[in-house]
């Protein structure tokens, strides 16, 4: 073989990981609205494949509140309420408080490490909202926040959030068709690593609470038809 050829492992994923990332991909990003109605058998023949992914992937998007399981077996996406979204970001405010209150007692290695980590999602971000692809400057978001929860070292908060996580990209997704990420959002993460470096935490708890309850009202201050997207490829929170 050539020894410049440079291949890529082949990736093998499953029908039902298919199906649920397509799915998922679809709720996430709008092209499936709050309250649409899912048929097991019209989804299967769709995508050209048998219903037993697709009900294996049913139940996991069940799992991650993205789907609800109707009592005649059918399936609708999820409509999120004021209220669910307000208990989404108090549940990450509490989170992402208490990672960064251990990090900065766990002493200056570690948050250099953490740092370090951060600067990385930090700079996938900054590609993103430099592409302009939303739904991307979604999950970028989403993997900073994700890297600071997993510097501290709770394996159990790790899990809640990681349980979390759909619901927050969508989250996330939503108010980026609402409101357009730019430059502000770079410097509300660049605040959380400062305050990381000044081995602040009563600062840092403020900064994501700030953060992460002003996402909150924006995001319920807007209607479902601003949420949904128009298109994914355009423009440029947590």
């Amino acid at each position: 073989m050539d020894s410049e050829l440079r291949l890529a492992p082949l990736q093998f994923t499953s029908t039902t990981e298919r199906v649920y990332t397509e799915l998922r991909r679809l709720i996430i990003s709008g092209l499936l609205a709050p309250g649409q109605a899912l048929n097991e058998k019209a989804v299967a023949d769709q995508l050209g494949v048998s219903r037993s992914p697709v009900r294996e992937a049913f139940q996991r998007l069940v799992t991650e509140r993205l789907l609800l399981a109707e009592r005649n077996k059918s399936m609708t996406v999820k409509e999120f309420t004021d209220a669910d979204i307000r208990e989404i970001y108090d549940a990450r405010i509490a989170i992402e408080s208490h990672a960064a209150r251990r990090i900065i007692a766990a002493g200056q290695e570690h948050i250099d490490r953490t740092i370090e980590k951060l600067e990385e999602s930090l700079h996938a971000l900054r590609d993103q909202l430099d592409d302009g692809d939303r739904l991307a400057v979604a999950q970028a978001d989403l993997g900073f926040h994700q890297a600071l929860v997993k510097c501290g070292g709770n394996s159990r908060l790790m899990a809640a959030y990681d349980l979390l996580s759909a619901e927050t990209v969508t989250c996330m997704a939503w108010l980026e068709n609402v409101r357009p990420s730019g430059d502000e959002l770079m410097q509300d993460h660049r605040d959380f690593i400062d305050a990381l470096r000044a081995h602040d935490p009563k600062k840092i708890t403020a900064i994501i609470a700030q953060h992460l309850s002003r996402a909150n009202s924006n995001l319920a201050a807007s209607t479902p038809a601003e949420r949904a997207i128009t298109n994914p490829a355009v423009g440029p929170h947590s």
